[in-house]
């Protein structure tokens, strides 16, 4: 059977409703493959029959099985639908999952970063028992497990993460669950029983995976991350299917250069670009066409990094940037003293690190690399026990900052602290306009030269 690439997928489906094969692999993006499966689902039971919902995280692989191979009194398709399977996971792909725990962790999303971690420690074969191991675990033995090299920093939240997640105790110990399938599907399976499987990563070298390629359906919903020209013309595809999918729907229409507007607001996060959309079409009401107006009133720029782009495009002195930012921060309803409240942290840290900097002991050069910057700065910082909330950052995170703050000098950052106070005192009582306020901020803060004002 070919293995169906997110473009074919109606083939995909076309060929389900004929002739389905018994097991169904939806790998990639996550909301991208929950909306296949919800295809998928649609046509099998079209003539009737039961879908049975299994959470991947607290399966137990071997009932799954036993109820594959039995026989339902229920009448019609039994379709098994396990989400977040753990079968094809590995060291392999263990490096993504990890940078899929560390990304949900920032963003404090702990439920997500919980799984992921689980998905994690499992690719490497740790029992729950070991799972509090992983913080103080040898950096030989890690790299042996996961196949890549042990973090810098401190991973003490990857025990608290599993040690709060009661999913663990629930976990049972069997033979290799994917062995299993490949004896349950030589052995033959009832014909009105059908699996879906469904996960974010694959390790395809696997026999399973290779198997299914063979004999069942692959459906790959994988979308190519990162900035590249290629990444970003990509994801914009697929945001383009599911705005046309969405307005479709419901017989609505945007208005001319909003696509790109919702896209630009919102970020490549499928899941969020429709329950967006679908929010402003339920606002609209009967109206066939969605307007700028009722994207500015409901479709804030949701991506959390908005904040975090002007003060990269302050350091980096590019004025132009800096001001486009800022007009869009506030057409998004973000208030400009919302924008000097963060300005002002960013500016205190980097005082902080610049003045960490000029301590000999830590031994920061600019030129350094940022695995060097973990193997000897960090340790060093770290022992500063005052500034642990300060220093609790992703390693990586904290190196560009250190970077930063190198090429800096504390009485450019004074003045800057200056400027800040003295605009949000004018923001709190000036009757002039808080965006013209905002602007005059930027462009005194973007002259290096000291002044007096």
């Amino acid at each position: 059977m070919p293995l169906y690439s997110r473009e074919k997928t109606e083939e995909m489906m076309a060929v389900a409703a004929s002739g389905p094969t018994q097991v169904y692999l939806i790998f990639g993006e996550r909301y991208l493959c929950r909306n296949a499966s919800d295809q998928l689902e649609k046509v099998l039971l079209q003539a009737g029959g039961t879908l049975h919902s299994i959470d991947g995280d607290r399966e137990d692989c071997q009932t799954t099985l036993a109820k594959l191979r039995g026989f339902s009194l229920l009448p019609g398709r039994q379709v098994y639908r396990v989400i977040d399977t753990r079968l094809f996971h590995s060291k392999q792909v263990a490096k993504s999952i990890w940078d899929r725990a560390q990304k949900a962790q920032a963003a404090g999303k702990q439920e997500q970063a919980a799984r992921a971690l689980r998905a994690f420690v499992e690719s490497g074969g740790l029992t729950p028992a070991e799972y509090e191991e992983l913080p103080t675990m040898p950096a030989s033995e890690w790299q042996h497990l996961f196949g890549f090299a042990k973090p810098g920093g401190d991973l003490n939240w990857t025990a608290s993460l599993l040690r709060s997640d009661q999913a663990q105790t629930q976990a049972k110990a069997a033979a290799d669950p994917a062995e299993s399938l490949m004896a349950t599907l030589e052995s033959g399976l009832p014909q009105s029983n059908i699996l879906i499987l469904i996960t974010e990563d694959v390790d395809k070298r696997k026999k399973l995976f290779k198997q299914l390629k063979e004999s069942q359906s692959i459906l790959d919903m994988s979308v190519e991350t990162g900035a590249s020209s290629k990444a970003q013309k990509a994801q914009k595809a697929v945001l383009q299917d599911l705005v046309q999918q969405t307005l479709a729907k419901q017989g609505k229409t945007l208005a001319s250069g909003l696509t790109d507007l919702l896209f630009e607001r919102v970020g490549f996060h499928p899941v969020a670009v429709v329950m967006e959309l679908e929010k402003v079409i339920a606002y609209v009401g009967e109206r066939r066409q969605i307007t700028r107006e009722d994207l500015d009133l409901l479709v804030g720029r949701t991506r959390q990094e908005a904040l975090f782009e002007l003060t990269g495009a302050i350091s980096a002195g590019n004025l132009a940037q800096a001001l486009k930012i800022g007009q869009r921060l506030q057409e998004n309803g973000i208030h400009p003293l919302a924008v000097v409240a963060t300005l002002r942290n960013y500016v205190r840290t980097l005082m902080l690190f610049r003045s960490l900097l000029e301590q000999p002991e830590i031994g920061f050069q600019g030129s350094m690399s940022a695995q060097a910057f973990q193997n000897t700065c960090l340790p060093r910082l770290k022992e500063r026990e005052q500034w642990k909330k300060e220093l609790s950052g992703h390693p990586f995170a904290l190196y560009m900052q250190f970077k930063t703050a190198s090429t800096m000098n504390l009485l450019l950052l004074g003045r800057w602290l200056k400027l800040l106070l003295k605009a949000e005192l004018r923001l709190k009582g000036s009757p002039v306009q808080p965006e013209i306020l905002l602007q005059h901020l930027l462009l005194s803060m973007m002259r290096r030269a000291t002044s007096k004002e």
